[in-house]
């Protein structure tokens, strides 16, 4: 029995030996896609930005592990996942269709979901995601939001990034973006249309939790998942999680 626990203690020094080797020989990097104002970055040779930036940076650092992050297209982020070729992702939601092959961090942000319209177009009897089934739709291909569409088979258009969906409302025939708040909120900034459209929220969708998400067949996937949770926990109970929140808060 002795002999038992014993071999059981030592594998379990050897995954954590392994995991600090891993972490001693190369930061773990983690790929996003530009999601502003959570995740900012110009191009992929731009340093990436942002609140969940901090916070997950924050959080690892407790725990004396570096991390970094790159830009890279959402669909290839999802096949690198699959295959375990990187670490994972953040700023992403936990759905059905991802947990074959992704695990989920305790949440570091959250979203609120909205349409985005013409002023003109009355929006006032939108409570449910069912209630778009009267207008005509689009969604950024691929993303949660999009998908949740599909899932619900809500007829829908697509556009390759939000920054097309939006123009979609403002310049051609399509009532409504299906899109998170302040990404919505930041591009119509952006592209200067603010006169021309509104937000309205979807009130009976609840908000949907941001997490890290993490590769299953990446190495050592639970250890980091154990290492964010507890590096997350550290920074809430030490008041750095809000501090973070709030500087973020003021500065967009």
């Amino acid at each position: 029995m002795m002999t038992k626990r014993l071999f059981t203690l030592f594998i379990s020094y050897l995954g954590l030996y392994s995991a600090g080797l891993l972490y001693a020989e190369e930061d773990l990097t983690f790929y996003v896609v530009d999601y502003p104002p959570y995740l900012m970055a110009e191009n992929e040779a731009s340093e990436v930005t942002g609140g969940d930036i901090d916070v997950t940076r924050a959080a690892f650092a407790s725990q004396n592990v570096s991390v970094n992050f790159k830009l890279m297209p959402w669909k290839r982020i999802v096949k690198s996942m699959e295959q375990g070729l990187i670490a994972g992702t953040i700023s992403c939601s936990n759905r059905p269709d991802r947990e074959g092959f992704m695990l989920f961090s305790d949440s570091i942000s959250a979203v609120r979901r909205v349409v985005v319209s013409a002023r003109e177009l009355n929006t006032s009897n939108i409570h449910t995601l069912q209630d778009l089934s009267n207008f005509s739709v689009v969604s950024v291909e691929g993303w949660g939001m999009q998908k949740q569409l599909e899932t619900l088979k809500i007829e829908h258009q697509t556009a390759p990034d939000l920054a097309s969906a939006i123009k979609a409302v403002r310049y051609r025939n399509i009532d409504l973006l299906y899109m998170a708040e302040y990404p919505a909120l930041f591009y119509i900034k952006q592209l200067g249309i603010e006169q021309d459209l509104k937000v309205t929220p979807v009130t009976n969708e609840a908000v949907l939790p941001l997490h890290v998400c993490i590769s299953k067949f990446y190495p050592n996937a639970d250890t980091i998942l154990t290492t964010v949770n507890e590096g997350l926990l550290h920074i809430k109970e030490s008041g750095q999680y809000e501090q973070i929140r709030s500087n973020y808060l003021q500065s967009n």
